[in-house]
């Protein structure tokens, strides 16, 4: 047995494990161990502001997806778990947006029907767009062999490699075929941007439009960026791109990297304020298996819990030692595995992994987005099963999977975060704003059940205290999914009792809060739950 911060973890035979498994209704451990020390939630005061930026905005594939019926039905889906406000995808420049070609004069035209069906559609079901500028319009990229409708051009990355495909993923254009080179001339680029922004404020309104935000590009530090030098390449396009905005309209507001990793950060910042290039925010991507060249963090993280936290907060420090403090932060992409094959949003212990990523990297930018909202994803192909699918939250089918259930269960914390013991145990208390506490705990152990003993400061009483649990039996269609054989692509009754079975389980009564003013609860292994005590009556 080991004791982390009041909680007891018990190695415990599967009967044990599988604790909550059933029942109609959830029945805290009956156990009382003083030599466990209580976590102690002091509700006397009002806490301190808790912002929800890890719910402002989601990911996901790119732009031509955003006119599926079930991209838009998974969109819905989790606005009304989330509230999330804005949605980011690549590729509203691709070719398959039809948005640009020259005529037989050479002289280009741009097409922005496709764009204003996205827009419209986002719009229509109150989500903004975070716009992503991306990729190259073949017409314009230095592709020359591709703007001329030649064959796919060879390209060498490095010296000791054999020419392969440019359209081969791991070079970079995505399964899509995105562009991703510098614009054969820079005007023309330019003229893109500043016709594209201005057909955006004619069509939606500049008060509309100014509350987007525009990031320069996806991940110029990876494959997504051909042009050599990297760095210097992609800071001549920000620069180039930023100027181009602000020309249509001062008041938009423009800022990058979009880097896949945050070395980038502290040059970037440097490079804009020295050459006085117009940035409103700093972009950039972090995910928890990300090289440790690429984190450039002060000490190593304890655990891989720690890493995107952690490295959020590097990178806040790179931007604050630039003398520009006031330049937010946005991380634009963030999540446990960037591997698409591990299926990290399938797995039990993804909720766990969210709840302390909420909790650690809280206070340190406005917005995290996760990456993905939805397996309707296509950037090595179509998705070839429903489950593991891809980063979604949901299936293509809808399905909700541990991690969709995570955000639904952690939006209903409060906007007040409250004292909770040391503050770097698996917990999050806040106050809601009818006066509720809500209590998140976790227990990212695989192998042993978690025993919590909470007492609240403040409370008069505890009763009518309510648990939610996310665990390997509870917000997850995997068992059933495995019953029925593992469908590669479910039918309509197949996936509706998936929906079902995975469905965010219903508040039970808590029924080991006693004392007037305690409650344990036990957490089975890669769980999370929710504790819900109601407002005192005044």
């Amino acid at each position: 047995m080991k004791r982390v911060a009041g909680f007891r973890i018990v190695r415990a035979c599967s009967a044990v494990i599988a604790l909550l498994a059933g029942g109609a209704s959830w029945s805290g451990p009956a156990w009382s161990d003083e030599t466990v020390p209580a976590i102690e939630i002091d509700a006397t005061g009002s806490g301190t502001p808790f912002r929800h930026s890890w719910e402002q905005a989601f990911g996901s594939d790119r732009a031509d997806m955003a006119l599926t019926e079930s991209y838009l039905r998974n969109a819905d889906r989790t606005r009304e778990a989330t509230g999330f406000r804005y949605v980011r995808f690549h590729g509203i420049f691709d070719d398959a947006m039809g948005i640009m070609a020259p005529d037989a004069d050479g002289h280009m035209h741009y097409n922005f029907r496709k764009v204003d069906a996205v827009y419209d559609g986002l719009l229509a079901h109150h989500i903004r767009p975070l716009v992503e500028l991306s990729f190259m319009p073949s017409a314009i990229g230095s592709d020359v062999l591709r703007r001329d409708g030649g064959l796919e051009p060879l390209v060498h990355w490095k010296a000791d490699e054999q020419a392969r495909p440019i359209t081969d993923y791991s070079g970079g254009t995505l399964w899509y075929r995105a562009n991703v080179t510098f614009p054969a001339h820079m005007a023309d680029w330019n003229a893109l941007i500043r016709a594209f922004v201005a057909h955006l404020e004619q069509r939606y309104g500049a008060e509309e439009v100014r509350q987007w935000p525009f990031e320069v590009w996806n991940e110029p530090d990876q494959a997504t960026w051909v042009a050599q030098p990297k760095m210097a390449t992609y800071f001549a396009l920000y620069d180039n791109t930023a100027r181009a905005i602000k020309a249509v309209d001062p008041a938009l507001r423009v800022g990058g990297p979009a880097t896949g990793a945050i070395h980038w950060v502290g040059d970037f910042v440097d490079h804009v304020m020295r050459e006085h290039v117009p940035v409103d925010f700093v972009s950039t991507h972090i995910y928890a298996n990300d090289p440790p060249d690429l984190l450039r963090l002060p000490k190593s993280p304890a655990n891989t819990g720690n890493i995107v936290c952690d490295a959020t907060r590097t990178a806040r420090r790179a931007i604050d030692r630039s003398g520009h403090p006031d330049l937010p932060l946005y991380i634009t992409e963030f999540g446990a595995d960037w591997d698409i094959h591990n299926g990290s949003a399938d797995r039990p212990w993804i909720a766990p992994w969210i709840a302390q990523t909420v909790r650690d990297c809280d206070g340190l930018a406005p917005i995290m987005s996760y990456w993905t909202f939805s397996d309707d994803f296509e950037e090595q192909g179509v998705v070839a099963s429903e489950l593991p699918g891809a980063y979604g939250l949901l299936t293509t089918h809808g399905i909700p999977k541990p991690a969709f259930n995570a955000f639904a269960l952690l939006h209903r914390l409060g906007n007040r975060r409250l004292p909770a013991g040391s503050d770097d145990g698996d917990v999050l208390a806040t106050r809601r704003e009818d006066g509720a506490i809500a209590v998140a705990l976790w227990n990212r152990d695989a192998g042993g059940v978690r025993d919590a003993h909470l007492a609240f400061r403040g409370l008069a009483s505890v009763e009518g205290a309510t648990v939610i649990v996310i665990d390997r039996n509870h917000g997850t269609p995997a068992a059933l999914f495995e019953a029925m054989g593992r469908p590669v692509s479910p039918t309509r009754q197949q996936a509706d009792a998936l929906i079902a079975a995975a469905r965010l389980p219903a508040p039970q009564p808590a029924a080991d809060c006693r004392n007037a003013r305690q409650c344990d609860v036990r957490l089975a292994p890669e769980s999370l739950a929710l504790l819900l005590v109601p407002a005192q009556p005044k």
